[in-house]
């Protein structure tokens, strides 16, 4: 069975409207908008021996709605990960400067 959250946002994506039942009161609104999404894997790590279904465990209903998905892998990297970890902890302390055109092209 599908959980609640997924069961409105197909509602929303398939019939372009959504149910409010509030106070014994049930209305209906339109929703006409785009969605992107994004999803984690199940055990956080893509399985490449399944389906994008499997690996995110959503109803093929609706994976159906969606006209491109993409699939987004991290492969382990112990030094980019580093150098990465390292240049944001610069940026967001001050001590990060631009490079010069001649550090960039090797010169200096």
């Amino acid at each position: 069975k599908m959980p609640n959250e997924h069961q409105a946002l197909l509602e929303a994506m398939e019939q372009q409207e959504v149910s409010v039942a509030k106070a014994g009161l049930v209305a209906s609104l339109p929703a006409r908008t785009s969605i992107i999404a994004a999803a984690n894997p199940v055990g956080g790590h893509f399985d490449r021996g399944k389906t994008v279904q499997e690996n995110l465990r959503l109803s093929p209903a609706m994976l159906s709605r969606f006209d491109a998905i993409f699939v987004l892998l991290d492969r382990p990297d112990e030094l980019m990960d580093q150098a990465l970890s390292e240049h944001i902890m610069a940026l967001h302390s001050g001590e990060w400067e631009p490079k010069s055109e001649n550090q960039r092209m090797g010169r200096e």
